[in-house]
């Protein structure tokens, strides 16, 4: 019994908020699947070929106008790109969910399924996650399922229609009740630990650890927007992040990224290929130049995390460490405004001041 995965970071279909009329869905809506071809034959070839869709890729209730309306929101006939370009398994477990509303979430996951690409990320029932069944030659049912532990940001309402695990004993429970109806692999894709860090927190650490020993065979971690190393734990492969991969940010490290090529065979242990790839600052994949690819096989490394003599004792360490970086993103994000002021549409111009005007009059 084998099975191959092509596993990647992020991906967004709309435009980030500081990147509003030039960003990933503008270029998208101008270039097409232009963006994949530096790359077309790196993706393709797996049986499963799996990426996190970080925006609500909806236009139900969409004003291209407004840009509380048009920020980080993807349009919905680009997930044919992604399934033309080999992606078959769509998760859609992040702490932007419900940022455009349930109804724009609900239909996002519609058009998901109506081009042909298989869900993961929502909750068939409370608790119970939907899960992606690939059936081996030999009988066996191996599964995939997508969840999340980011604090929801866009409302107060629960449930929530997409996986978020909110208690780590609950998650924990589903993965091994999981473990025991499936006697395939079992894969998890997960929304976890905090922005900018290009290495996992303690608590991330022990529950990636804590995922394996429930009986996954591989963990898939997103959110960060960087990469992050990867650990070989017990039977298991843990990937704590994967960074982005069709995404609009600015800072460098936001723009290195790449494929992994993830082969799992029963009785071994996983094995795993990185492939370089670097997002231009056109936005479009490109493969890794030799001293881009060194710096991304570095980030993945696990002795290079290992080795660090400056590893943060606790979570309230990271999360200082979280502050810093996250407030070093902000004054980035002001430089690249006003260095790219020719490029927003004057609506968006005159909005994106003025919100950025209230949040510094009211503290936010």
């Amino acid at each position: 019994m084998k099975l191959d995965i092509h596993a990647v970071g992020d991906v967004s279909l709309g435009d980030h908020p500081v990147c509003a009329g030039h960003g990933m869905r503008s270029v998208l809506e101008r270039f097409g699947d232009e963006i994949f071809r530096g790359i077309e034959y790196e993706i393709k070839g797996a049986d499963i070929n799996i990426c996190n869709i970080e925006t609500v890729t909806s236009n139900l209730g969409f004003n291209r106008f407004w840009l509380p309306s048009f920020e980080m929101r993807g349009n919905p006939d680009q997930l044919t790109i992604l399934r033309d370009y080999g992606f078959n398994v769509f998760g859609v477990a992040n702490n932007h969910a419900m940022q455009h509303g349930v109804a724009a979430f609900n239909d996002m996951t519609k058009n998901i399924t109506n081009f042909g690409n298989s869900l993961i990320g929502i909750d068939v029932e409370p608790g119970r996650t939907l899960v992606h069944e690939h059936k081996h030659e030999c009988g066996s049912i191996s599964a995939v399922v997508a969840l999340s532990i980011r604090p929801e940001e866009w409302t107060s309402e629960r449930p929530v229609p997409y996986s978020l695990r909110e208690s780590e004993d609950a998650l924990l429970a589903e993965v091994r009740a999981l473990r025991e109806r499936y006697d395939g692999f079992l894969i998890c894709s997960i929304h976890w630990g905090l922005e900018f860090l290009t290495y996992p927190g303690p608590s991330q650490v022990e529950l990636g650890r804590k995922l394996v020993d429930a009986g996954v065979d591989v963990v898939i971690g997103h959110h960060s927007h960087v990469l992050q190393p990867v650990e070989r734990y017990g039977k298991g492969l843990i990937l704590y992040s994967l960074g982005n991969f069709v995404f609009d940010l600015w800072p460098e490290e936001t723009k290195l990224t790449a494929i992994a090529r993830i082969k799992l065979e029963q009785g071994k242990s996983p094995d795993f290929e990185i492939i370089p790839i670097v997002i231009g600052n056109d936005l479009k994949l490109r493969k890794a130049g030799s001293v881009e690819a060194e710096k991304i096989y570095h980030l993945f490394s696990w002795e290079r995390y290992q080795s660090r003599t400056d590893l943060p004792e606790d979570d309230a360490e990271y999360e200082t460490r979280y502050k810093d970086a996250r407030m070093s993103f902000r004054y980035s994000s002001y430089r690249y405004f006003l260095s790219n002021l020719r490029k927003y549409p004057a609506n968006f111009l005159v909005q994106s001041l003025v919100r950025t005007g209230l949040r510094r009059i009211l503290g936010m």
